[in-house]
């Protein structure tokens, strides 16, 4: 590993600004390590398999068995590795509290505010309330994790702005709202990465931005700081801020066992986002945000089993009866084409039951051996 190296002049006093204006604590500015461009890629594919709640090429091959992407998982790695590398010109790396930035062959020309004003934002989130390490530790709820990374995103995001503008500029901010928003239902993957992939970098950013531009509008960064002390713990909370009160969480003991024999790969929460983006898959944009938007809590377990089978449990629970038949309807017109990858060249198997405000569905999943002396 490199040894840390001073940071350039820019960098420096964009942290100082910085720390004067999110009140961090002197002296601010985390060592900086830099590293080849050629490694960038290397670098990214460490994080991943840190962040992620399974090895990347199965994550990819669950997300692809769920119908979620459709190209085969084993080409999508480096392709996605490709575009994540296109995207970045450094980063803050909380494991080691430190900025890491790609070397360039003048170090004096290193600046752009704006990029390293947002980077050193996670860096003030990590010293004062610890968020980028919390993070790190939501990967068995992909829900939470994503709203959360929304609110340290937008915040970031506010703050990269502010400096640049010397100020709020509160017309301006609203303006770059919008367009953040335009840009989250319009951007294009490019060739060989799958939306879904692009549609969850950009919903952070504008989602989150909406969200914490709006507390700031409100209390200024006394309500930011509440946000990042206790961000929203679904992203359904972020998608309709005029709800009162927090989503349950649902937990593993709602979902069956794996049966003898199986086993799990993923247990997660897929959220309102991810069950609204399942679901536009098959269903215009406005239905299927209809649709997920009764989204209450869920619980889902993908398992596989003899002759490399796989099976998915989920459960949903929905704010109330009618939109609970609301997603039975989707469910039951349109699981049986979004899982057509589970067991490809077998028809999915799909027990579907709707109780009250609660879906529960199994596809794939065996049935249970009958019990010594029980009818067949």
């Amino acid at each position: 590993m490199a040894a840390a190296e001073p940071c350039p002049q820019a960098l420096q006093v964009i942290a100082r600004d910085l720390a004067a204006l999110r009140r961090v604590e002197a002296p601010f500015l985390p060592p900086c390590r830099f590293i080849a461009p050629g490694s960038l890629r290397g670098e990214l594919d460490t994080k991943l398999r840190r962040d992620l709640p399974l090895p990347p090429e199965r994550y990819l091959e669950s997300l692809w068995r769920l119908g979620l992407i459709d190209q085969e998982p084993d080409l999508v790695y480096p392709r996605l590795l490709d575009f994540y590398s296109s995207q970045v010109l450094g980063f803050y790396e909380p494991a080691r509290d430190e900025m890491v930035l790609l070397r360039q062959e003048n170090p004096a020309s290193v600046s752009g505010t704006p990029v390293w004003a947002h980077e050193l934002a996670h860096a003030a989130q990590e010293r004062r309330f610890g968020l980028p390490t919390r993070l790190m530790a939501m990967r068995d709820d992909g829900d939470r994790q994503r709203a959360t990374s929304a609110i340290a995103e937008g915040e970031a995001i506010l703050v990269m702005l502010v400096l640049d503008q010397d100020g709020p500029d509160l017309p301006a901010l609203r303006r770059m709202q919008r367009q953040l928003a335009a840009q989250a239902e319009t951007l294009a993957p490019p060739p060989g990465v799958p939306p879904y992939f692009v549609k969850e970098l950009v919903f952070p950013y504008a989602q989150g931005f909406s969200t914490v531009l709006a507390a700031f509008e409100r209390g200024g960064w006394p309500a930011v700081d509440g946000l990042l002390a206790d961000p929203p713990r679904t992203t359904a909370q972020l998608l309709h801020p005029e709800r009162p009160g927090i989503p349950a969480h649902l937990g593993d003991e709602v979902l069956p066992a794996p049966p003898p024999g199986w086993t799990t790969v993923l247990t997660d929460t897929l959220g309102e986002w991810t069950l609204a983006t399942w679901l536009r898959l098959r269903l215009a944009p406005a239905e299927a945000s209809r649709v997920a938007s009764g989204w209450d809590a869920d619980r889902a377990r993908l398992v596989t089993g003899p002759d490399g089978a796989w099976a998915l449990a989920l459960v949903v629970r929905c704010r109330d009866s009618e939109a609970a038949a609301r997603l039975a309807a989707a469910f039951e017109s349109h699981l049986p084409s979004l899982l057509v990858n589970l067991n490809p060249g077998t028809k999915p198997r799909i027990l579907q039951e709707l109780v009250g405000a609660t879906v529960s569905v199994r596809v794939g999943w065996p049935a249970p051996s009958p019990r010594p002396g029980s009818p067949s």
